[in-house]
C-alpha cells in the first residue's frame, strides 16, 4: 500500500515519472527493512542488458535522420505517388509517418518530424485545423508500433522474449492501423468535397523516389539483417547510427559537424530520459516482486477474469487508463511482471500480448492529461491541449477499434513470426 500510495501522492504533485517511481520503490524499501543497498544494485541490473543497448542506439539513429533531410524526402516521395488522389495529402501524412515510424521508433519523434511540415500542408489545402492536428497526432503512434520500436525493445527485455520476433510481429498491426487511418481520410476528404491535387509526371514520380529511397532502404537493411539473424537488434541499432551518417553527409549533405554535435546532445538527454525511467521501474519491479505481489494479483484478476477475452478486455481498459497518466516504457516495466503470470496460465502468446500491449499503450500517448504526442503536436500547431485533444478524439475511437481487431485476430501479430521463424 505504502509503494502504490507514495507512487499516485507523487503522480498528483507533478512529480518527474522516474524520480516517483524510484521514490516509491525506495520508501517502501526503507520501511520493509530490506537493505538500503538493493536500491542501488537494483537500479544498475536494471539498464545492465545488452538489448537495452539498443534504445540509445535508435534514437540518435532516428534524430540523425530527421536532421539530415530524411524526413521532407519521405513526405515529398509520398504526396507525389498518393498526394493526388482523394485525400491524397492527408494519406500522405499517414503514409510519411508510417516511413518514418521505421526509422525513429518514438512516436513524439514521428509526430515532431512529419506532423511539423504535414500540418501546415494540411492547414494551407483548406482541411480543418483540428482534423489535420488529430490526423497527425494519431499517425504518430504508428511511432512506437512500426519496428523498430524502442517499446518493443523494453517489453522484450521485461517479458524475456525474442526481440526480433517482436519487431516481426509489430509489422501487419502497423501497417493495419495506417490503412485504417488513411480509409478514415479519404472518407472525411470525400464527405468534405476536396479535390485531389494535379497528379505528378514521371519525371516527377522517378525523381522523388531517387530522392528518399536512401531513406526508405534503412528499415529494409536494419530489420531484414536482423529477421534473416546476420546480426542482433543491438547491432542493428548501430549499424543504423553509420548508415543515417552516411546518407546525412555524404547522399543528402544536410549533415554537418556542428549540426552533428547538437543531435548527440540531443539524443544523450532523450537516452538518459528513458534510461533512467528503466532504472527506477527495475526498483519499482523488484520490490513487487519481493513481496510477491504479482501471484497475488494475478489471484485476484483471475478471480473476475477468467477466461482469456474477458482478461484481455480487462488489461484493454487498464491500459487506456494508465496510458493518460505513465509513460509507455514506465507502464511496461510496472504492468508487465504483473499481467506476464496471468498471460502464461491463460497460453495467451507473450508476443501477441506484447503487440496489444504497445497499441494500448501507444493510444495512450494521444490521451490527456499527460499523453505526450499532444503536447508535441500542441507545440507545432499552438493550439491548446483541448484544441489538439478534441481534433484527436475521432482517431481515438477509431484507434480502439483496430485495438480490439489486433487482439482478437491474434494472427495479425502471429503470422510473420510464425512464418519467418518456423521450425
Amino acid at each position: 500500500m505504502i509503494l502504490f500510495i507514495v507512487f499516485f501522492i507523487l503522480l498528483l504533485l507533478g512529480t518527474p515519472i522516474a524520480i516517483a517511481i524510484g521514490l516509491s520503490g525506495f520508501t517502501a524499501i526503507m520501511v520493509s527493512g530490506v537493505p538500503v543497498d538493493t536500491l542501488a544494485r537494483s537500479m544498475f541490473s536494471g539498464v545492465d542488458s545488452f538489448s537495452l543497448m539498443a534504445i540509445p542506439f535508435f534514437v540518435f539513429a532516428g534524430d540523425l535522420m530527421l536532421a539530415g533531410g530524411t524526413s521532407k524526402r519521405l513526405i515529398d516521395f509520398a504526396k507525389k505517388w498518393v498526394g493526388w488522389t482523394t485525400g491524397g495529402l492527408p494519406i500522405a501524412g499517414v503514409l510519411s509517418s508510417m516511413f518514418f515510424a521505421a526509422l525513429s521508433g518514438s512516436s513524439p519523434a514521428t509526430v515532431a518530424a512529419i506532423g511539423g511540415i504535414m500540418i501546415p500542408s494540411l492547414k494551407e489545402a483548406r482541411y480543418p485545423e483540428k482534423f489535420s492536428v488529430g490526423l497527425m497526432t494519431a499517425a504518430g503512434s504508428l511511432g512506437i508500433i512500426i519496428p523498430p520500436s524502442i517499446t518493443f525493445l523494453v517489453y522484450g527485455s521485461v517479458a524475456e522474449v525474442s526481440i526480433s520476433k517482436l519487431f516481426i510481429a509489430g509489422v501487419i498491426p502497423g501497417v493495419f492501423i495506417g490503412i485504417v487511418l488513411m480509409a478514415v481520410s479519404f472518407i472525411i476528404a470525400k464527405r468534405q468535397g476536396h479535390k485531389p491535387d494535379k497528379k505528378p509526371t514521371a519525371k516527377e514520380l522517378w525523381s522523388s523516389t531517387i530522392s528518399a529511397v536512401w531513406g526508405i532502404l534503412m528499415p529494409v537493411i536494419v530489420l531484414g539483417g536482423i529477421y534473416f539473424g546476420i546480426f542482433t537488434p543491438t547491432e542493428a541499432a548501430a549499424i543504423a547510427i553509420v548508415y543515417s551518417m552516411f546518407i546525412g553527409f555524404f547522399i543528402y549533405k544536410e549533415l554537418t559537424f556542428k549540426v552533428l554535435v547538437t543531435v548527440a546532445k540531443r539524443s544523450i538527454v532523450t537516452s538518459a530520459m528513458i534510461m533512467f525511467v528503466i532504472s527506477a521501474a527495475k526498483v519499482f519491479s523488484w520490490y513487487l516482486t519481493f513481496e510477491q505481489i504479482p501471484s497475488t494479483v494475478a489471484g485476484k484478476i483471475l478471480q473476475f477474469a477468467n477466461s482469456p477475452v474477458s482478461f484481455l478486455l480487462l488489461v484493454i481498459v487498464i491500459l487506456l487508463i494508465v496510458g493518460m497518466f505513465m509513460d509507455s516504457s514506465a507502464a511496461i516495466l510496472i504492468l508487465v511482471p504483473l499481467f506476464l503470470p496471468i498471460v502464461m496460465e491463460m497460453g495467451i502468446d507473450p508476443i501477441h500480448f506484447g503487440v496489444i500491449m504497445i497499441v494500448n499503450l501507444a493510444i495512450g500517448m494521444l490521451t490527456p492529461p499527460f499523453g505526450l504526442n499532444l503536447f508535441v503536436a500542441s507545440g507545432i500547431s499552438k493550439l491548446s491541449i483541448m484544441g489538439v485533444t478534441r481534433g484527436t478524439f475521432p482517431f481515438i475511437v477509431v484507434l480502439i477499434g483496430a485495438l480490439l481487431v489486433i487482439t482478437f485476430v491474434p494472427q495479425l501479430s502471429l503470422y510473420l513470426p510464425d512464418f519467418v521463424y518456423q521450425e
